[in-house]
Formats: structure tokens, C-alpha cells, sequence
């Protein structure tokens, strides 16, 4: 199993897609047309363009929607993945949505 240290989204759907770091190195995960593939690589150039450790195909034809509690239970026979993960808009901040504070909050709001 490949314990992950990191997990930022990189794109929400079509593909929904992962980038990540791992023990041994990088992580790339992506969900299109149906299809979930998992590869493992020392760059993340090499983890895109290499061979799949795990691939997973959607019954239910959601195409390329998915939600990263959905990719902890379809994947955690082979990752250990962080609790949460973060997104280009969160700037590192795990499982934070673009509001990061009660005080931007309230400028949202207003």
C-alpha cells in the first residue's frame, strides 16, 4: 500500500484528477469517461506517463465526477490517503474552501 503525504486536486471534473506525493515519490490519479486510473512515478511527469497500479471502471457511468470521499473508498485498498485533500484554491490549506477566515467571510458576504 502507498501511504500519501499530500493530495491536491487539480481539476474538479472531466477528468476529476489528483497530484500527490507519495513514500517513493509521485502520485497521479484520474477519473474520466468512467474510468479511474492510479500510477506511481519518482517525477510526477514520469507518475502521469506511467503504468497504472490500479484501475477501477464506474457501473453507473458517471462519466468524470468524483469526490475525493468517493476516491478514498474506491482506492483504499492500495493508497493510504491523507483525510483531506487541498485544491488549487485552497493555497495548501486541506479540505478549506476559498473563504479562510470568519473575517473574509464576512467581506463575501457584504
Amino acid at each position: 500500500m502507498a501511504k500519501v503525504s499530500e493530495i491536491r486536486r487539480t481539476c474538479i471534473a472531466c477528468p476529476a484528477q489528483w497530484e500527490g506525493e507519495t513514500e517513493s515519490g509521485n502520485l497521479y490519479i484520474r477519473f474520466r469517461h468512467g474510468h479511474l486510473s492510479v500510477r506511481l512515478g519518482p517525477t510526477i511527469d514520469e507518475a502521469i506517463g506511467g503504468r497504472a497500479i490500479f484501475e477501477w471502471d464506474d457501473v453507473d457511468g458517471r462519466n468524470g465526477f468524483m469526490e475525493y470521499e468517493e476516491l478514498k473508498r474506491i482506492a483504499g485498498g492500495v493508497l493510504e490517503l491523507p483525510f483531506a485533500e487541498t485544491n488549487d484554491d485552497t493555497l495548501g490549506n486541506p479540505a478549506r474552501s476559498r473563504v479562510d477566515s470568519d473575517d473574509q467571510a464576512q467581506k463575501w458576504l457584504a
